[in-house]
């Protein structure tokens, strides 16, 4: 075969795997449930105490759930600092807020976290790392 014959094949393999790949993921990705949901958010605050939270919900994302109740500050960016009334401020000490669900690390955002019924959602006052 010809160098740029390779050249081409190889390239018509790639785009057919990422295809493949693609297709998968959005057959598998997770979806929004629908209807009324029961989840708990835990809020470990800075001087080690734990407040919780059972809500009962229809909304969608974690963020949507939490407003319900008042338990989120301001959005900056996706970003709150502020949970339950507690602001953490990463500049002058390296706080920040870690998510677990149902005891893993998240690795979403509040804003486009899908809950599902039933799981746990806590928040931990950290500093550093």
């Amino acid at each position: 075969m010809r160098k740029n014959t390779k050249i081409i094949l190889a390239i018509v393999a790639l785009v057919a795997v990422v295809g493949i790949l693609l297709g998968v993921y959005f057959l598998t990705r997770p979806q929004a449930e629908d209807g009324e949901k029961t989840i708990t958010v835990e809020i470990l605050h800075a001087d080690k105490t734990v407040n919780t939270y059972t809500i009962t919900t229809t909304a969608t994302t974690l963020a949507e759930a939490m407003n319900e109740k008042g338990l989120l500050g301001e959005n900056l960016d996706g970003m709150y600092n502020t949970i339950d009334g507690e602001t953490t401020d990463y500049t002058a000490n390296g706080s920040w807020w870690k998510l677990l669900i149902n005891g893993q690390e998240g690795v979403e955002g509040a804003n486009t976290l899908l809950i599902t019924d039933g799981s746990t959602y806590r928040w931990e006052y950290t500093i550093g790392f």
